[in-house]
């Protein structure tokens, strides 16, 4: 199983019309073919797990995900 993840820097502000409590997680490159194209419940880096269907960059970065990859990579 590989390390790669696929990664967003930038955050989004809220928009009104956004789904309350929507946001983008970050998962592991393996897994973006599996989810997407096999509909294959998939787990994040925060440990969600869910199916993708919606566009990540219309959501803002899901903190969780991104205090795990800080964690992964050694940053602070």
């Amino acid at each position: 199983m590989g390390s790669d993840v696929i990664e967003r820097q930038e955050t989004r502000p809220s928009d009104p019309g956004m789904e309350e409590g929507k946001v983008a997680h970050i998962i592991r490159k393996d897994d973006q073919m599996r989810g997407y194209v096999l509909g294959e419940e998939i787990t994040a880096l925060c440990g969600e797990k869910f199916i993708p269907t919606r566009d990540p960059y219309q959501y803002p970065v899901c903190e969780g995900c991104r205090a795990a990859l800080t964690m992964m990579n050694g940053s602070d």
